[in-house]
């Protein structure tokens, strides 16, 4: 008998082990289909990794981020609240879920999802970021600002966030930050043609007809049609 029950247990596990291992191989595939944008592919692999595994919390976020991409907002969100009530400490969900919150403009909530991923993780400045760019929707540039300068402080070469202090700056009244700003972008990214566009727009404005018509011009030769349309309304 104690034989019987002990082969049984050595039978369970290799199964639940194979189950286990079933789902891996199920998700490090929809990975793969992801990278390749086939998200039905990818959507279909994750259905098979939970079921395999239904308390999967890496398969429910990613099954979230590829309805996020595909527009599916509301689904992304439930798909994400039950990746963080998996686990609660989980850092890309929660700032996941914090992005699509923001989406649907439920700025408050995408601000509380993104002081938990802070507090999971502070070292990380995308948060920041973000937070940033959800306290701006709520007209809070002085604290979007905030958040801009510590993701910058994190991450030196952070192009994006550049981009949104220059443009903040400017509406705040900050003209010579925000030129600062505009121009660190690209010299980070010169292919980086809206910092071409915003910089040339706030010079000028401010005067600088001379430079942002030169600066406009280099963004129309980098395939900016914003840029294009401006020089012809205000360069001739």
């Amino acid at each position: 008998m104690k034989k019987t029950v002990v082969f049984f247990l050595l039978i369970l596990k290799a199964v639940c082990s194979f189950s286990q291992n079933s789902a891996y191989e199920f998700y490090k595939s929809a990975i793969l289909n992801d990278s390749q944008k086939d998200y039905t592919a990818a959507l279909h692999d994750l259905d098979n990794a939970l079921g395999q595994n239904p308390n999967y919390d890496s398969a429910y976020c990613l099954q979230g981020f590829i309805n996020y991409k595909m527009g599916e907002y509301k689904t992304a969100i439930k798909l994400l609240d039950k990746a963080i009530k998996l686990k609660p400490a989980y850092f890309d969900a929660l700032n996941g879920r914090g992005i699509v919150k923001a989406q649907l403009k439920d700025y408050i909530g995408a601000i509380k999802d993104f002081n938990k991923a802070i507090e999971l993780n502070p070292t990380k400045p995308k948060p920041y970021y973000n937070r940033a760019l959800a306290k701006a929707h709520l007209d809070d540039y002085e604290s979007a600002i905030k958040d801009l300068d510590k993701s910058i402080t994190i991450d030196a070469n952070y192009a994006n966030a550049f981009y949104s202090r220059a443009f903040w700056k400017d509406l705040s009244g900050d003209y010579v930050g925000a030129v600062a700003d505009y121009k660190k972008v690209i010299e980070l990214d010169p292919g980086y043609r809206e910092a071409y566009v915003g910089l040339a727009t706030t010079m000028y404005q401010h005067g600088d007809k001379a430079n942002a018509c030169e600066l406009l011009k280099s963004a129309a030769e980098r395939g900016s049609i914003m840029a294009d349309e401006l020089v012809i309304k205000l360069c001739n």
